[in-house]
């Protein structure tokens, strides 16, 4: 394995032109630093090249820790099933870590790391907090998995989330769906935030606007919770003629809300989902979605946290991996 490049305390903080005392707190977190000296010190060390951890204290345990928001998405299976089949055919182990509390990471992520010994993370979630983010790849290489992230100098593997969702509207509005609705998740994820951007967008290109109505958040990937959503929405007096949904379980919900108040899929309202889980083919009729290639993006990101492991000279790379529309039964010609 490859040996870290000798930099020092005192070499990042004369590039820094900070103290050596102030350096020396921000890497053993034992005193606070301002915001602006924190981002001068963590800028002198990409300068520098400097690489998490000291040669003489590399946790080579050949174990990374993989940070997921919750265990119940269904789209995370393939996920992991990418990234375990590059970490065995690479002679690493793999260390679920359940995130679902963002407001207590630190804290969390501070007890599991002390406790344990680890080669890298995967973060298959959004982190809000940066300076969480600059904490742990001052100690670890970190590859965030299926998310976008804000930082240019951390690698990621994830989709063009606002592109896939304006293919899903488009897609609803050439098969003539004028009152379309939206059900997201929270936008604390990225990937929400960029996807509703591009719903916007193409309800605006087209003309069409997003009645705020026809909007929901829902905090988790929750079935009976998107079952609500829809019916409120489908009993209005003016009800949507289409749903873009920002996965399939809330897609499935949708059809199930439907049928309880006797609307027909996709004669009445047409159904999209995101992800082409197993579900898409399961429901009845079928679902429209967005495939995202989950496997490839769990092995990809994978596979450049482990290069990172083994020589911390690599480059940070940003995968961009394109998406696929899947025509099932759940859309269909507006039928007049």
């Amino acid at each position: 394995m490859s040996s870290y490049k000798k930099i020092t305390i005192s070499q990042i903080a004369e590039t820094a032109q900070v103290s050596v005392a102030t350096v020396s707190r921000l890497i053993n977190k034992t005193g606070y630093v301002k915001p602006e000296t924190r981002k001068k010190i963590l800028d002198a060390m990409d300068e520098l090249d400097f690489n998490q951890k000291n040669p003489d204290s590399i946790r080579n345990t050949n174990s990374i820790l993989v940070c997921l928001p919750d265990f119940h998405n269904p789209f995370n299976g393939d996920v992991i099933d990418g990234i375990q089949s590059v970490a065995l055919s690479r002679g690493y182990q793999t260390f679920y870590y359940e995130a679902k509390d963002f407001k207590n990471a630190l804290s969390d992520y501070e007890s599991i790391l002390k406790k344990h010994q680890f080669s890298g993370i995967l973060l298959v979630h959004n982190v809000v907090d940066l300076e969480l983010l600059d904490d742990l790849r001052l100690r670890f290489p970190v590859v965030m998995c299926s998310e976008h992230c804000d930082r240019s100098n951390v690698s990621f593997v994830s989709i063009d989330d606002n592109i896939a969702a304006q293919n899903a509207v488009n897609y609803l509005i050439t098969i003539g769906r004028t009152k379309i609705a939206f059900i997201n998740s929270m936008l604390k994820n990225n990937y929400a935030k960029h996807r509703e951007k591009g719903v916007l967008y193409a309800l605006k290109h087209a003309g069409l606007t997003l009645n705020l109505d026809w909007i929901a958040h829902i905090a988790d990937i929750n079935f009976d919770m998107a079952v609500s959503a829809a019916v409120s929405m489908l009993s209005m007096e003016e009800r949507p003629d289409a749903f873009f949904c920002v996965s399939d379980v809330y897609a499935a919900a949708v059809i199930k809300a439907a049928h309880s108040l006797n609307l027909r899929v996709p004669e009445d309202v047409a159904v999209m989902g995101f992800d082409n889980i197993s579900l898409a083919t399961m429901t009845v009729p079928s679902l429209t979605t967005i495939r995202q290639p989950s496997f490839q993006i769990g092995q990809q990101s994978c596979d450049i946290l482990i290069n990172q492991i083994e020589n911390p000279s690599s480059a940070i790379k940003h995968v961009i991996l394109d998406t696929e529309l899947v025509i099932r039964d759940s859309t269909g010609s507006r039928i007049n």
